[in-house]
């Protein structure tokens, strides 16, 4: 590959800025070798699609042209979220699709999420894709349009119906803006909408539902109508992040000890996959109403992964994706999460702050980012775990979990961007500080010339 950077295949995806590492050029090479791999796996068609970044349309154009010429036919869904392609892969015999997509991620860049034959490409098979070169000897294949969008909400709204409840959805300028509302009220729901035009610019705030300060007009927009729940989405749909009608933020791993509580009333004895970024209270409830817990490395990948390997009937990430397994697909889907979300509300009859409320008490803080150069990150972590003095238990599932008798910290790398992840929690918010105190005193060892700002 001469025009592609190594760089940008990452354990997850593949990922780069627009135009320096992902144009139409280096999409087209990459469209080469992902064509080899579907032809070594007896598979001839894919289905293609693109989140509302300025730059998806011309990379899903090159993309398409790429895998006609060499012999591998596609479904063009256009402009989608994530699920949505996932969903129309589900649905057509290949189980394959390619969504360009820059995620979460600022607006000059973009990427590739790739499933091949109901697989998620990640790992070792993702860096393969970067040392394949081909000469095409396949006749060409063919493009045809379909959409996707009103399948996926038929097929929701069979299982779903509520009485009119009042939700606010902030889909940050990003594709969700095409289907969540719709979806939303195909199901009854009475919708206030916030940032739903797509664009690209992401004029109004980052697309990232994982970040509480992107979640400010969300926040207000809830306690001015009225609201039963606000509900967010990051650039391409499969996270979710949630307010409750005071506008007090709910993290993913209480949304997750939330679904488990309710599936496990039904599937007694499953288990429930969840990444090492969540609460140790997550665990606890699962056993408590019956389930099985598993902690996974972070990332959808892995997620993926264990829940087939399990076959759990849930799985979450502290990042916003949550993945339902018992009566929908396994991928990881904002839009439907969110159904499920407003499903426990209206069968209960409970507010989010009533189901927050019965949740334990915890002291923790947010996932927390220290930004350091990419090709050092892996490099910090591994040092830090041979050599840091850390009294504790430690778990290394996913960079070093460290367990104290009164709470718990984390440090890991980030596979998606040039950052250190960190995240803390304890009894009590004395605890808390000492830990985070303490831990980060240690960390400042492996990082004398940084600045640890933590970004929150």
């Amino acid at each position: 590959m001469q025009k592609v950077s190594k760089s940008i295949f990452r354990e997850y995806d593949i990922r780069g800025i627009v135009p320096d590492e992902l144009n139409e050029d280096s999409i087209s090479e990459i469209a080469e070798s992902i064509a080899l791999k579907c032809h070594n796996e007896s598979v001839d068609e894919v289905v293609i699609g693109r989140d509302g970044r300025l730059s998806g349309s011309s990379l899903l154009e090159s993309l398409q042209e790429s895998l006609n010429n060499n012999g591998i036919n596609t479904i063009n869904i256009g402009l989608v979220t994530s699920p949505l392609l996932y969903y129309a892969a589900k649905k057509r015999d290949s189980k394959s699709g390619i969504m360009i997509t820059g995620s979460h991620n600022p607006k000059n860049y973009n990427g590739i999420k790739l499933v091949i034959n109901d697989k998620p490409v990640s790992g070792k098979e993702i860096f393969k894709l970067s040392n394949i070169s081909t000469t095409s000897k396949y006749s060409n294949g063919k493009n045809i349009f379909l959409d996707f969008k009103e399948n996926y909400i038929a097929e929701v709204a069979k299982d779903f119906s509520f009485k009119k409840l009042k939700i606010v959805v902030d889909c940050g300028n990003g594709a969700a803006g095409i289907i969540a509302p719709d979806l939303l009220r195909a199901v009854g729901c009475e919708v206030v909408e916030i940032f739903c035009d797509v664009d690209g610019n992401f004029p109004n705030h980052h697309p990232d539902p994982g970040k509480e300060k992107n979640l400010i007009d969300l926040k207000k927009k809830v306690r001015e109508v009225s609201a039963d729940l606000g509900i967010a989405f990051d650039g391409d749909g499969d996270r979710l992040g949630a307010v409750t009608s005071s506008g007090e933020l709910i993290y993913p791993d209480q949304m997750m000890m939330i679904f488990a509580k309710k599936i496990l009333s039904d599937e007694s004895g499953k288990t429930i996959v969840f990444d090492v970024k969540c609460s140790d209270f997550l665990p606890k409830i699962i056993k408590e109403h019956g389930g099985i817990p598993f902690m996974s490395p972070t990332g959808h990948f892995h997620i993926k992964n264990n829940i087939k390997k399990y076959n759990a009937v849930l799985g979450g990430e502290m990042s916003g994706h949550i993945f339902f397994n018992d009566i929908w697909y396994g991928f990881d889907d904002g839009h439907y999460s969110a159904i499920r979300l407003i499903d426990i509300i209206n069968e209960t009859g409970l507010s989010l702050d009533d189901l927050l409320d019965d949740l334990p008490i915890s002291f923790s803080t947010p996932e927390l980012n220290i930004n350091v150069p990419e090709k050092d990150k892996f490099k910090i972590i591994d040092n830090f775990i041979e050599n840091a003095s850390i009294d504790g238990e430690k778990d290394l599932t996913d960079g070093l979990r460290a367990s104290f008798k009164n709470g718990w910290a984390l440090l890991r790398a980030s596979n998606t961007t040039p950052k250190l992840v960190l995240r803390f929690e304890a009894d009590s918010e004395k605890s808390l500080k000492m830990i985070q105190h303490n831990f980060l005193k240690e960390l400042k060892k492996f990082l004398p010339n940084e600045d640890i700002n933590l970004e929150y």
